[in-house]
């Protein structure tokens, strides 16, 4: 198994050591989570909290993290037959 060396900067690793407490992930499994969703075509995260996403950054993040999957099996509630005549 390959490893890779990143620096960062104290700041930088006692974000991400609090983060990993909080979400109570060890550092490694996050870096290795967001490398995996790098590689299945995930849009990188912005680097910096201050920068909005675009709604095009918005969009590519809905669709790969498929948290929405389920409006696709949406079942048909209504029908032409359904209401008055416009």
């Amino acid at each position: 198994m390959a490893q890779l060396q990143v620096q960062l900067s104290d700041d930088q690793l006692e974000e991400l050591r609090r983060y990993g407490s909080q979400q109570q992930i060890p550092i490694s499994e996050l870096i290795e989570s967001y490398v995996n969703y790098l590689l299945a075509g995930g849009p990188p995260v912005p680097m910096s909290m201050d920068d909005v996403p675009s709604g095009a950054e918005l969009a590519a993040i809905a669709t790969y993290g498929k948290a929405f999957d389920w409006l696709a099996d949406e079942p048909d509630l209504y029908s032409l037959e359904d209401g008055e005549p416009v």
